[in-house]
């Protein structure tokens, strides 16, 4: 279909492909940055595990934006996947595949990859997972 986009966001990070992994798995991480600014976690059921669904609140001045999803692959330390169902502009079905790549022993370059986005919304997915990305580096400078 052409009216399916995609959003991908690139960024290297300070710190093994373990623990950038780990802090992904973490639902007290994932509660601090799954939520684009100027945004807050709400309800969050996220329990990583094949098959698992997990659901997310997003709340901001407007509206809260209920994500509900299952998890699809969980290969250590390599990849995520997981469906994302999205209540946000309407509601639509997409994809979410983080991938993780270690550059040399401290740093891991993170790809993610939201596929089958409405093109309606992909630049709004592009500037979350943009702010997404800076906050799990955060989320990973106080594991370290």
């Amino acid at each position: 279909m052409s009216d399916l986009a995609a959003a991908v966001v690139r960024r290297l990070l300070p710190a093994p492909a373990e623990i950038v992994y780990e802090t992904w798995l973490d639902p007290e991480a994932i509660a601090e940055f799954i939520t684009p600014p100027p945004g807050r976690s709400g309800r969050i059921d996220w329990n990583p595990q094949v098959g698992r669904p997990f659901s997310i609140e997003m709340v901001d001045f407007e509206e809260t934006v209920r994500i509900d999803g299952s998890f699809l692959a969980l290969d250590r330390p390599s990849r995520l996947q997981f469906t994302w169902r999205s209540s946000f502009g309407g509601g639509f079905d997409s994809l979410v595949t983080i991938d993780l790549e270690p550059r040399g022993d401290q740093e891991t370059l993170m790809t993610i990859e939201h596929q089958r986005l409405p093109a309606r919304v992909r630049r709004s997915h592009q500037l979350g997972w943009t702010a997404i990305a800076g906050q799990v580096e955060a989320a990973i400078a106080v594991r370290r």
